[in-house]
């Protein structure tokens, strides 16, 4: 029988339990498929676009050779300069080196010998700019390297990497624009790039950057359906050979908020329990046990939970205090998480739906808070999340929907002790 931390692998790339979703199930066309026939189109641009943790990241990386991958944080971009130094690190590139012709040995540093192939197939052709001086040291001609932006470039391409710009939405806009001038050039000599990004922010890199409209192919990755969540459960239990109801399954699935990653940990910590505990059945009472202790990785969440409950120190006192039907009484900080926490878990939430969900536990006769109220309440309540979080996508309100962008979050406030 295979080890569970082999099995379930919430943090790192699946193996046995990797699932091949459809991207068109008329066509039976994987994402797979999709992204292998954008590589294949020379001048694109690709944009993969998915909700947080809905596995862009494990896409790129099934597909792609993970020696030829060179992924950059958009987040981490703040000038034109930090794209090129980003991009020199993971290629692990020097300021200036040294090259020996005839032996054909870098000096002075150590290059990996994929790119000291792809420098010398560069420099093979001659009348090179990136050369600063020449010397002959006996029969042998040195050559000193300067790092420039064209000399990267010609790296990427000559070497047939793929270039990869996560949450390319951070980037500042004058620096996105910057980004995109240099892509649009280097995509019609073989550059291979991908931009990742959030669906509802997906068209406004592009929308904002003239030069991409036109050169993008767009793969979209819907959220998880339950039934792909599921198979992981049945792949990876069946390999640990522990006999689980459907029922269950569905349970863990809808629990999980479309989330792979939740999914993964939800049912590694099912099977551990069930393991060590020498039951070769999933008992019923061990799944809610194991929602909590996947809730005890993100216990983090608990001090923004907190804030939000305390909501802004002004008008404290003054809050209205709304009745439920469980006889408890709460302000309408607490009253929206309440909601927000409540069956079924979703992840977009119109306001007429968290009206809908206020009515199904405030007590009858309780007059619900008006639209504009409402919706000031949640504008503050995003405001307090992102302050407390500012470096994740969690929460955006736009267009009257709250969009709950991270699937962790969620499940913490349904599992977590607050």
């Amino acid at each position: 029988m295979r080890n569970v931390a082999d099995v379930f692998r919430p943090k790192t790339m699946p193996s046995y339990t990797y699932v091949n979703r459809m991207a068109d199930r008329t066509s039976g066309v994987t994402y797979e498929t999709e992204l292998k026939k954008a590589l294949s189109n020379s001048g694109s641009l690709i944009s993969i676009t998915g909700a947080t943790k809905t596995g862009k990241t494990v896409l790129y990386n099934k597909v792609v050779d993970k020696e030829k991958i060179v992924n950059i944080s958009g987040s981490q971009i703040q000038d034109e300069k930090d794209f090129w130094s980003q991009i020199a690190e993971r290629l692990e590139l020097p300021d200036e080196w040294q090259i020996d012709d005839m032996e054909q040995e870098t000096v002075g540093t150590t290059l990996s010998a994929k790119i000291k192939s792809t420098l010398q197939l560069i420099f093979s052709v001659e009348g090179s700019g990136e050369v600063r001086k020449q010397a002959t040291e006996g029969k042998t001609l040195s050559k000193r390297i300067v790092r420039t932006n064209s000399l990267i470039m010609q790296i990427l391409i000559k070497g047939d990497y793929v270039l990869v710009i996560d949450d390319f939405h951070y980037i500042d806009l004058k620096v996105q624009k910057y980004i995109a001038r240099t892509l649009k050039a280097e995509l019609f000599y073989g550059l291979k790039a991908i931009v990742l990004s959030l669906p509802h922010r997906a068209d406004d890199a592009i929308k904002r950057n003239p030069d991409l409209i036109g050169r993008t192919v767009f793969i979209e990755l819907e959220a998880w359906s339950c039934e792909e969540l599921k198979e992981i459960a049945r792949k990876g239990f069946a390999l640990l050979d522990i006999s689980i109801d459907e029922d269950d399954i569905a349970r863990i699935a809808e629990e999980s908020a479309l989330s792979p990653q939740l999914m993964q940990e939800n049912c590694f910590n099912l099977a551990y329990r069930i393991i060590n505990g020498n039951d070769g059945r999933a008992a019923k009472e061990l799944i809610e046990t194991a929602f909590r202790d996947t809730a005890e990785n993100y216990r983090h969440y608990n001090d923004t939970v907190q804030q939000v409950l305390d909501g802004p120190a002004r008008g404290r006192a003054r809050r209205k205090q709304y009745h439920l039907k469980d006889n408890t009484v709460c302000d309408i900080y607490a009253l929206l998480l309440n909601c927000i926490s409540a069956n079924p878990p979703i992840l977009k939430f119109s306001i007429d739906e968290i009206s809908r969900r206020m009515d199904s536990v405030l007590v009858k006769g309780e007059a619900l808070p008006n639209r504009l109220s409402l919706s000031n309440i949640v504008r503050h309540i995003e405001k307090i999340i992102k302050e407390s979080i500012p470096d994740l996508d969690t929460v955006d309100w736009k267009g009257n929907t709250l969009y709950i962008l991270d699937p962790f979050l969620l499940f913490y406030l349904r599992w977590g002790k607050k």
